[in-house]
């Protein structure tokens, strides 16, 4: 009797500690943030490689710090802002810059690219033009919301 007792009392509380009911947990997940390949290239549609370029994202952790490919890609995860390095790009004496431009894998321009350029002395902003052109100063620091 006792050894039945002591059964029906662990049987009890197995019971009690599993609770009720016969749902499934339900476990959220994270999906990966969607990543974007873009090219800079000059106005020939040659890449530029090599430019030191960093992504943030919204919460302002580096996502990417690295270079432009030799073909000018780089790669960024949508909502980042990413700060291009454009030192070397231009003559200071004029204050000329060759042009460059966003592209595709099919070089077609993406517009509508806000973005910001300075060099501590100069400062231009905007949107990325319809062949993806945008102005910035010699030397200057660029950051493009994507």
């Amino acid at each position: 009797m006792n050894k039945i007792t002591g059964f029906v009392i662990a049987a009890a509380a197995v019971f009690a500690l599993s609770g009720c009911g016969g749902g499934t947990d339900v476990v959220y997940v994270d999906p990966e943030p969607e990543l974007v390949t873009l090219y800079l290239v000059d106005e020939f549609g040659i890449g530029v490689d090599s430019v030191p370029y960093t992504c943030v994202d919204s919460f302002g952790e580096i996502i990417t710090d690295d270079f432009t490919y030799a073909d000018g890609e780089f790669t960024f995860a949508l909502g980042d802002r990413c700060t291009f390095d454009l030192f070397g790009f231009g003559d200071p004496v004029t204050g000329v810059t060759p042009p460059l431009y966003i592209v595709d894998i099919d070089w077609f321009g993406k517009d509508d690219i806000p973005y910001e350029c300075d060099n501590g002395v100069d400062f231009t902003s905007g949107t990325t033009d319809f062949d993806g052109w945008f102005a910035y100063p010699v030397d200057a620091y660029c950051k493009f919301w994507f």
